[in-house]
């Protein structure tokens, strides 16, 4: 079921620069930090720690923006995947909750800001990301969020039943927006940032799986089908596609499977009436309603199928009744065109983690549909914990032995099967 295409071209690499893959592992290599996965936890650890000051290599078992980080629907947001910023506190206490509440508020700018500063043509657009309201419940959950993130020092807004459904296009009871967050081709960001990593001297290898992992005297042997490197530290940031290198590393996430589909560019009529002045959106359905539009004027979105029979056919089916049914500027349905799939992680109380599995071994990720902008920020810190300029407890989260998830089997089934309850429960407590 969590197998992906990863070869054959989406919308995201179609429309993005190319880029000649790194060649593959071969031999036995030392470094100082060997990172394991080229996703944005990866490569953003890779810079962490390279600017620290140490020599790094970074192994991707396929190429760059095959997996998750560049396959998402590119939202990059400065927010909790469910929680508020009070909550992280009471969980976490003030000193780990003011830092890691910090690095969320600031995850969405820290995305734009590497866009910048290493030229990466993103097709970016920071032009906030709005969550609005559905219900008379979400309102309240929304206005709890908009009043803590603002006492914590956030641009963010309240918008109002009128101007929410005026700048979304389509009718809800209010909403609040975060202002340094937006959206991107989340593929192109991964290329960008492998050629900056290059540029900054990591050695990249692509098509290089991790097969095994032995302890030896001098840190970390890793083994490929080709070659070893061995390191006194060593950054695994499999997240969703976590194999059998650590075996029981597996059952501490959930992999989560999700489509992605945009329409065919829509016209200057109709975009000055659907998302108007190009802001992300996500609303707070169980059952999640996300737009943005590409660098073409295409609206894209999103959904999971609960059986995957003629996934495509009926994904872009799905998407063009949502879009249809959300946005009343279509008088008829609009043709999407594009689809495509991918496998992001999640834990049930949708908190990021950070373990050590062993002395100079450790694993960080989990984003439960928040990664593309916390993932830069967690990243980085990773990258300078490996590389020696972080000690556990300076780090925006608990380091802790692994959480292995109860049932995982079971879990796993569960959590990719249950849509229709969410969906069912959207219309059963508010407007569709």
């Amino acid at each position: 079921m969590f197998e992906v295409d990863w070869k054959t071209p989406h919308l995201w690499r179609k429309t993005a620069m190319m880029r000649l893959p790194a060649p593959s592992l071969m031999g036995d290599h030392r470094t100082d930090v060997l990172v394991v996965g080229g996703g944005f936890t990866g490569m953003t650890a890779a810079l962490g720690a390279i600017e620290s000051g140490v020599n790094v290599i970074m192994l991707e078992a396929n190429e760059i923006g095959s997996a998750a980080s560049g396959r998402n629907n590119g939202l990059v947001i400065s927010h909790h995947s469910k929680a508020s910023p009070s909550e992280f506190e009471a969980i976490y206490g003030k000193t780990i909750g003011d830092r890691y509440n910090g690095m969320v508020a600031g995850a969405a700018g820290a995305a734009f800001g590497l866009m910048q500063r290493f030229r990466i043509d993103a097709h970016q657009v920071q032009e906030g990301w709005i969550q609005p309201a559905h219900t008379e419940k979400t309102l309240q959950r929304a206005r709890q969020f908009f009043e803590e993130w603002k006492a914590f020092g956030s641009n963010v807004s309240w918008l109002n039943r009128d101007e929410a459904t005026a700048r979304i296009g389509s009718p809800y009871l209010g909403a609040w927006m975060m202002h340094n967050s937006g959206h991107i081709n989340p593929f192109a960001m991964t290329i960008g940032l492998a050629a900056a990593l290059e540029r900054e001297g990591v050695t990249i290898y692509e098509n290089s799986r991790a097969l095994r992992i032995e302890r030896v005297l001098s840190g970390w042997r890793i083994h490929t089908a080709l070659g070893s490197v061995t390191a006194p530290e060593v950054i695994l940031a499999t997240n969703a596609l976590t194999g059998d290198i650590w075996p029981a590393l597996k059952r501490t996430l959930i992999p989560f499977k999700v489509f992605q589909a945009a329409t065919e560019p829509l016209s200057a009529d109709l975009r000055a009436k659907i998302l108007v002045g190009n802001p992300a959106v996500s609303d707070m359905r169980n059952d999640l309603r996300y737009f943005h539009y590409d660098s073409n004027s295409r609206l894209v979105s999103g959904g999971t199928h609960t059986l995957w029979y003629d996934e495509a056919d009926r994904g872009r089916a799905k998407v063009t009744q949502l879009l249809g049914k959300a946005f009343a500027a279509f008088s008829t349905p609009p043709n999407v065109v594009e689809y495509w799939n991918g496998t992001f992680a999640v834990v049930p109380d949708r908190r990021p983690r950070l373990y050590r599995l062993g002395p100079g071994l450790v694993f960080g990720g989990v984003y439960s549909g928040r990664g593309v902008a916390l993932s830069m920020s967690l990243g980085q810190e990773m990258g300078r914990w490996a590389a020696g300029r972080r000690t556990d407890e300076q780090m925006p989260l608990p380091v802790t032995e692994m959480k292995q998830i109860a049932l995982h089997s079971l879990a796993v089934q569960i959590a990719n099967h249950m849509h229709p309850w969410h969906r069912l429960k959207d219309n059963t407590l508010g407007p569709a």
